[in-house]
């Protein structure tokens, strides 16, 4: 008797991958699959971008009401440099 892949109990056809593809069989199972990967990396990179991108965004815009408030005239320029230097 003859044994494709690792044996007879692993997926439909016989080995390890399940067939044409994991979650279905035949040409909708490789687009479900290609689609269901496409959405996981989309989200880990977006994840990965808001957590390491997080503290330049709110630097960005601590300078930006620094100088609002500057142009206004609320704060001087000596006081404006002394804080601007502190959020750098």
């Amino acid at each position: 008797m003859m044994h494709n892949g690792f044996g007879m109990g692993f997926g439909h056809y016989g080995n390890w991958l399940c067939g044409p593809g994991v979650f279905f069989s035949g040409p909708m199972g490789w687009i479900v699959t290609l689609l269901f990967w496409g959405l996981l990396i989309y989200l880990a990179v977006k994840l990965f971008g808001a957590i390491f991108s997080g503290k330049k965004g709110d630097a960005a815009t601590n300078l930006d009401a620094l100088k609002e408030r500057y142009a206004r005239g609320e704060i001087g320029e000596e006081e404006y440099h002394r804080m601007k230097s502190e959020l750098a």
